[in-house]
């Protein structure tokens, strides 16, 4: 009988146990950085001024600084990252050029004016994503780039 008791008791204790696990490994994935973006996405919604501001700017600092080296853009998302109570809205995506014939990562942050990121970087690690249209995203990218070729 005595054996049944603490074979009870310990079975409770693991389960306890684990479920304190359990919880805490949930509150880690909410605030998890990976580059693949493991945060869930938002609900909340960016102002379509907002994307549309950081669609011409990423467009125009491509013809600027990559001007005919961009074969494509692919998964642009909308998102922000937040410090404190402000924050940055940005547009994180991936852009083939002729020179590397790979793809690689951009992202282009709305600040006073914007600044734009070549290669992997912190900002779209942090990003919270919204559930924003990517595919509308990133054709209006590929237009305004085709549109400034011309």
């Amino acid at each position: 009988m005595k054996r049944f008791i603490l074979l009870y008791l310990a079975a409770i204790f693991l389960t306890l146990l684990m479920a304190c696990n359990t919880q805490v490994k949930e509150k880690d994935s909410r605030t998890n950085t990976s580059n693949n973006t493991t945060k869930p996405e938002s609900k909340e919604s960016i102002p379509d001024s907002v994307i549309q501001f950081l669609i011409n700017s990423a467009a125009m600092d491509f013809n600027e600084h990559q001007a005919g080296k961009i074969i494509d853009v692919r998964n642009v998302k909308a998102g922000y990252t937040t410090s404190g109570d402000r924050k940055s809205y940005l547009v994180c995506g991936e852009f083939l050029s002729k020179e590397k014939n790979e793809w690689d990562q951009f992202t282009t942050i709305k600040t006073s004016g914007y600044e734009q990121y070549l290669g992997r970087n912190i900002y779209c690690q942090d990003a919270t994503f919204t559930e924003n249209d990517s595919k509308r995203i990133t054709e209006e990218i590929k237009n305004k780039l085709t549109g400034l070729k011309k």
